[in-house]
């Protein structure tokens, strides 16, 4: 969403099932939902995990195996480089755990006879900026995208180079160029179509500042493997020292990825000549271009540190290799002892690389030179990837990788990162808090000068509506409202003149999230300044829907009249239909916007949107009813495609906004029939302890699907069956604190959907976590609804510490007394806001406290307790 997912075929796809080793697992057991545990028995059986740093434009990632990944979506294949180290031939893998939550080392253990080996995989933190070029190219990339070769085939005699590509994933491509202010430049781009035939697929909108845009298609306008180049007259029009220079995929394009073959500056007063640049005639007049820009940003290396343990009695000898498998160029600089990959980024070695001992396809194996490990006694070695923006090769010995790793861990200790707020009792759910805070950070990258909170580091690196509220509303709960705040006017960024807020096209929820996400953003951070003044932006996005509601009136068909036009629904339904995921957020976000105008005191202008309100669920509750379908088990729900009697799709695919709807929409009456019946055919499909078959993946589990149907069951009353969804949740993630958007269930052939580590998954957790604890609803902050009975056990402790709430920060602390007998809720005082402070016993029944005076509350601890 989207991370809900836009998916291609690279996305999903499907290997033979693995067996998995965990350190603490039950896979053999029969797939049961975990209760009150967190063993990752439902992990999959592959998985990623990211290295890099905070805001790093550079996404490292380490997957299962101890290997480093780079080059997502390049070379023909998911990654188009992978670097690994085998020490001995048949070691056999054990497990993969982090040096803890919030050190991502990543720590790959392998057994062989007699040896005991251990590679840790990590991101050098501190790297010196020393080895920066002496006159940096003015040209610098800033999309995080990357580059394929030999993609496309233009005719002879045209510049070589236009058979590469940059090239950006689900994304948008972005080149910064270094002017004095004011100053102008003339620019070429070219194109050359490498893979679509047909017409519509790639369109693409070419932008540079201070030029008028031009929309291409690149089969249309120009036809396949044929190459056109595009000159525009730049000017650094806001005087900011740099023209900016964009290649978006147009909204009515098919493949939103996005591509460029050349980019040339020039002086402005060169005379635009097309064939004389495409025959790298003017290469050498050009003052910038794309073939010889650097990828931009800081410099970055990773390590794979390893450490191999003679447990034997006797010598061993054994000779280790370097594997660099890659669909890139690759070139082995045996004189200067390092591996070149995509003529840029290298990889060195603490051992001497004594030569090439295999190649095959695109696997190449590198020996290194042979150990002799005396009984009792460990042999540590290196392997270095160095990229970024410049080449330093450092560390380059044992001693300086072993300091860059305490280096890195006291780094990673010590992070400015959003920790502390949320205390659980329970480790394994404590530990996936933390790496959940630390995953957002690192998928997070700074653009046009603020925090873009991105889903993923992969097919899901950018800017998702729908994913960034849910990651902005987390951050802000754990404290970092000032960084959400960012995020969220970066989002505003994207309102088009006509108010609409538009990302993706046929999306129209986007309208209805930014509203609610702009609202509980104030809520959080109780600042109605703040909301008072975006006011009219959010003013133009309500109207905005009303236009839509007013076009369903003048179009061709009764079934979306009073709606909102036909839309691309996500989350497990492609395409464009007639269509209820739309009009639930645009529903959803028109009720938020009421609310923030009673808030503000504008009471006038709520009761004209709540007249327009009114009207808009009118319309749904008439077409649900025309659409109301059953399911085998006569559960009563509303198909997501209109018009459809139940037949087309799973009753229960895509239902993602309809929860979403019921909270945190709240858009339906807590005894409202549809809500119970649509909840019953929900949990009619679980497998594995969470719904099957809702996302993309008919067969599969939608992980983070887990909080929607979770916050729905809480909303509703049964805190007990949310807490038993978050343990399921928690059991799907991979041992290194990740999930993957979908995967199949244990003891199927496994499919993968999306992104890894997906962070909206992590999002989720923390939100369903802290919700379980505290819950507002209305002006009352209910607590314990979802209290898992095992956090309640002798001397255990659960914290919230400062907790953000639209009644301030919460600080309240749960503890059991030492014989687990009795455990003491006591909660410090809030804003005056808050009407009543209502506590959810565990053996039934409520209690309340002073919201004002703050207070605490004694009650026994219910082992068998049943749910709320």
């Amino acid at each position: 969403m989207t991370a809900l997912t836009r998916m291609k075929p690279i996305i999903l796809a499907t290997i033979g099932t693995l067996a998995v080793i965990l350190p603490v697992t039950t896979r053999g057991q029969p797939a049961e939902a975990s209760a009150g545990r967190v063993d990752f028995r439902f992990s999959p059986p592959e998985w990623q995990t990211a290295i890099c740093l905070p805001d790093d434009p550079h996404k490292s990632l380490v997957d299962r195996s101890g290997e480093l990944l780079y080059h997502y979506g390049q070379g023909g294949r998911e990654f188009a480089t992978r670097v690994g180290v085998e020490v001995i031939g048949g070691a056999v893998w054990q497990k993969q755990e982090l040096l803890s939550p919030r050190v991502p080392i990543v720590r790959t253990f392998r057994a062989a006879e007699g040896l005991e080996i251990v590679e840790e995989a990590f991101a050098v933190t501190d790297l010196a900026q020393t080895n920066a070029p002496a006159v940096a190219s003015p040209l610098q990339r800033t999309d995080g995208g990357g580059m394929n070769r030999d993609w496309a085939k233009p005719p002879a005699g045209l510049d070589p180079s236009l058979r590469h590509i940059a090239v950006h994933m689900d994304g948008n491509i972005h080149y910064e160029l270094a002017v004095p202010a004011g100053a102008s430049r003339r620019i070429a781009l070219a194109l050359c179509e490498g893979w679509w035939k047909e017409t519509g697929k790639r369109i693409q909108v070419l932008r540079v500042e201070g030029a008028e845009p031009k929309t291409v298609d690149t089969v249309a306008d120009i036809g396949q493997n044929k190459a056109v180049a595009f000159w525009f007259d730049a000017k650094d029009a806001n005087g900011d020292g740099k023209i900016e220079i964009a290649v978006e995929a147009a909204p009515q394009a098919a493949d939103k990825n996005t591509m460029l073959n050349g980019l040339w500056v020039f002086d402005d007063a060169t005379k635009p000549d097309s064939d004389k640049l495409l025959s790298g005639k003017l290469n050498a007049f050009a003052l910038a271009r794309l073939n010889t820009t650097n990828p931009g940003g800081p410099a970055r290396n990773d390590l794979i540190l390893v450490r191999a343990t003679n447990k034997s009695a006797e010598t061993r000898r054994f000779q280790p290799r370097l594997i660099v498998d890659t669909t890139l160029a690759f070139d082995f600089q045996r004189p200067a002892q390092r591996v070149r990959i995509n003529d840029y980024e290298t990889v060195t070695a603490s051992l001497k690389m004594t030569g090439l001992a295999e190649e095959k396809g695109a696997r190449r194996v590198i020996q290194l030179e042979p150990l002799a490990v005396p009984a009792g006694d460990t042999a540590t070695f290196l392997v270095l990837y160095s990229g970024g923006g410049a080449m330093i090769y450092e560390p380059s010995a044992i001693k300086g990788a072993l300091a860059c790793r305490e280096r890195a861990r006291a780094y990673w200790e010590k992070a400015p990162l959003p920790y502390g707020r949320v205390e659980v009792s329970d480790p394994g759910i404590q530990a996936l808090v933390d790496s959940s805070i630390r995953n957002i950070w690192q998928a997070r990258e700074i653009k046009k000068g603020l925090p873009a909170f991105q889903v993923g580091p992969t097919c899901y690196r950018g800017l998702w509506i729908v994913d960034g509220a849910f990651l902005l509303e987390s951050a802000a709960m754990v404290g970092a409202g000032q960084e959400a705040r960012n995020g969220v006017a970066y989002e505003l960024t994207f309102q088009k003149p006509d108010g609409r807020i538009e990302v993706m096209g046929n999306f129209s929820k986007e309208n209805g999230i930014v509203l609610w996400t702009c609202v509980r953003h104030a809520q959080l951070t109780q600042d109605k300044a703040w909301l008072e003044s975006i006011w009219p932006k959010l003013a133009r996005v309500a109207a905005h829907i009303q236009t839509l509601r007013q076009r369903t009136l003048e179009n061709d068909t009764p079934l979306d009249d009073g709606l909102v036009p036909a839309g691309f629904p996500d989350g497990g339904i492609g395409g464009v239909h007639l269509e209820y995921t739309n009009p639930y957020w645009n529903l959803l976000g028109l009720r938020a916007f009421i609310q923030a105008a009673h808030w503000l005191g504008k009471t006038d202008e709520a009761a004209t949107w709540q007249k327009e309100y009114d009207a808009f669920m009118a319309s749904y509750r008439k077409a649900a009813q025309r659409d109301m379908a059953k399911d085998s088990h006569g559960n009563a729900y509303v198909p997501i495609i209109m018009g459809d009697p139940g037949k087309k799709q799973l009753p229960q695919r895509a239902q993602w906004a309809f929860c979403q709807a019921i909270y945190p929409g709240q858009i339906f009456a807590k005894d409202d029939p549809l809500v119970a019946s649509t909840m019953a055919m929900l949990e009619a499909t679980e497998r594995e302890g969470m719904v099957y078959g809702t996302g993309w993946d008919a067969t599969g589990i939608w992980n983070y699907f887990a909080s929607f149907y979770g916050h729905a069951w809480l909303w509703q009353g049964n805190g007990r069956k949310a807490a038993q969804i978050l343990y399921a949740f928690a059991n799907h993630a991979a041992p290194t604190g990740v999930w993957r958007e979908e995967q199949s269930l244990i003891g199927e052939k496994f499919k993968k959907v999306g992104d890894m580590p997906h962070n909206w998954a992590s999002a989720e957790f923390i939100r369903l976590t802290i919700h379980l604890l505290a819950l507002d609803r209305g002006d009352e902050l209910h607590l314990l609804e979802g209290f898992p009975r095992e956090w309640a056990g002798p001397g255990m402790t659960t914290r919230l510490n400062g907790v953000a709430t639209p009644f301030g920060p919460l600080d309240m602390t749960v503890q059991a007394d030492q014989d687990g007998k009795t455990a003491k809720l006591s909660v410090k005082p809030l804003a005056a806001n808050c009407k009543a402070v209502i506590v959810h016993l565990p053996a039934g029944g409520t209690k309340q406290i002073s919201a004002q005076q703050g207070g605490s509350v004694t009650f026994p601890v219910e082992r068998t307790r049943a749910a709320n």
